[in-house]
């Protein structure tokens, strides 16, 4: 016994002097550095985009065609892959991009998988996907980004008697199984159901809830999709009539301060809907911008959202039928978006807080082509100084367009016209290496003698480049 208490003090000291030893070497390596910066990087290393994986969800409705459409405009690499194939460990590709820089399309009406884009190379640097559907003989139109697979997604949407259906589509791209729980935030709090909780998903599989009866006799929820293992690729569908659906974009994260763009012009119902995931109350204020400036209007102040649950502000008042860019201030993290109807109720859109382009990495959007007998427009905003963005046009052999200008005033909102889709465009949109920030969507509209049906999806931007973190000589750097 008194053997093993020696050894046991014996081991005690031979650690201690281990750690003696790596504080020497660490102290020394420090002093070494310190002339040179302090022992810490003295910036981020800058590496351009070198792989990325998108994923589409399957198409919805009957008598529709869909398209999925993507560009990326490239970088310094000169070569690479872009490939689509449905969600199986050994499926066969649906298409491939043959040319850099090219606009790039693949129908996929048929698929009833979801679908995965893998890009590497310069395929990879900028890459912006989207699947656009649009119905043969009626107006119908919906836009959804193709979304990167994450931990942790929020939606923020519509509920109410007239909604027919919500579905949530999720998808595991990866080789190993993800678990993932479902929150939702309603206006009287948390919404506890079983199929939400544990959700497993095998891998190379798609899974789709139904939350319809769940949200039917709510005005608003917020959805929270986050994951206990893995990580998964999350899409939201709101059916109201049959030409009144469209994707519910994700927004941005809790925050106390987000930029909701691209609401549209028109009559209709125009709503904010804010949730508050902590379990304490939430004041929320909102400011609107327009072509004609800031909204003063005292409808938009002190909205009362209570802990764990949504709420909603009408807009249309304040709006008067104008696009705009709304920002949203609050006093404890929210997350934030807008639902949007037409006048007759038949047609709805979403849009959502997003990311800025600004300086100096986030510079550039993207905006794949879209279908012949569809028309875009761009909802821009500048909430803090005056900006000017360069909008791009890349015809379908991959040549530049002829660049357009479109300067916004502070606290304005512009909406720019793009090409029509007959010369086959994909866009970029770029504000400068020092610009403030800049907010906008692209609204797509399909005409047709019956009449009109829109979609909106918020730009985001798309890197070429990512600036790697820098690395400090500490012990944390040495230890995992």
């Amino acid at each position: 016994m008194k053997l093993l208490v020696e050894n046991r003090f014996a081991l005690l000291g031979l650690v201690v002097v281990a750690l003696a030893a790596l504080f020497g070497v660490a102290s020394a390596l420090g002093a070494i550095d310190a002339g040179a910066g302090g022992g810490v990087a003295e910036a981020p290393e800058v590496v351009e985009v070198e792989s990325a994986t998108r994923i589409c969800p399957v198409p919805r409705g009957d008598d529709r065609e869909s398209e999925l459409a993507a560009f990326a405009p490239g970088g310094q690499q000169e070569s690479g892959t872009l490939a689509v194939a449905e969600n199986s460990g050994d499926a066969d590709r649906l298409g491939t991009a043959e040319e850099l820089g090219e606009p790039w399309g693949e129908d996929t009406t048929e698929i009833d998988r979801q679908s995965v884009i893998r890009a590497e190379g310069a395929f990879a640097s900028g890459l912006e996907a989207s699947q656009i559907t649009l119905g043969e003989e009626e107006p119908h139109a919906t836009e959804v980004r193709c979304v990167e697979p994450s931990v942790s997604t929020w939606f923020t949407a519509p509920g109410g008697e007239a909604l027919q259906g919500t579905q949530l589509l999720l998808a595991n791209v990866d080789e190993d199984p993800a678990t993932v729980s479902v929150d939702i935030y309603a206006p009287d709090g948390p919404v506890l159901a079983e199929k939400t909780r544990g959700i497993s998903i095998d891998p190379h599989q798609d899974e789709e809830i139904s939350l319809t009866d769940l949200v039917e006799d709510t005005e608003s929820v917020a959805v929270h999709v986050r994951s206990n293992k893995g990580r998964v690729a999350a899409s939201l569908f709101a059916e109201r009539t049959d030409s009144g659906q469209d994707w519910v974009p994700p927004t941005t994260e809790p925050a106390k301060r987000h930029v909701v763009p691209g609401v549209p012009e028109g009559g209709g119902a125009r709503r904010l809907v804010v949730a508050a995931p902590e379990d304490e109350p939430v004041t929320v204020n909102a400011r609107a911008f327009t072509p004609e400036g800031e909204v003063e209007d005292a409808n938009l102040d002190d909205l009362n959202v209570p802990p764990s649950a949504s709420a909603t502000m009408s807009l249309e008042g304040p709006l008067q039928g104008r696009p705009g860019t709304v920002v949203v201030e609050s006093d404890r993290p929210v997350v934030a978006g807008v639902t949007m109807e037409r006048d007759d109720g038949d047609d709805t859109s979403y849009t959502a807080a997003a990311a800025p382009l600004e300086g100096p990495m986030s510079t550039t959007a993207v905006v794949p082509a879209n279908p012949e007998g569809t028309e875009s427009r761009l909802v821009l905003g500048a909430p803090e100084r005056d900006v000017s963005v360069v909008v791009t046009a890349f015809d379908e052999d991959g040549a530049q367009g002829e660049s357009q200008t479109v300067d916004i005033e502070a606290g304005h909102t512009r909406v720019a016209e793009v090409a029509s889709p007959e010369e086959a465009h994909a866009l970029t949109v770029r504000v400068p290496e020092d610009s403030p920030p800049v907010y906008g969507a692209r609204e797509l509209t399909r005409n047709s003698d019956d009449g009109a049906a829109t979609t909106t999806v918020p730009l985001r931007p798309a890197p070429s480049e990512v600036a790697l973190p820098a690395v400090s000589d500490s012990l944390t750097s040495a230890v995992p």
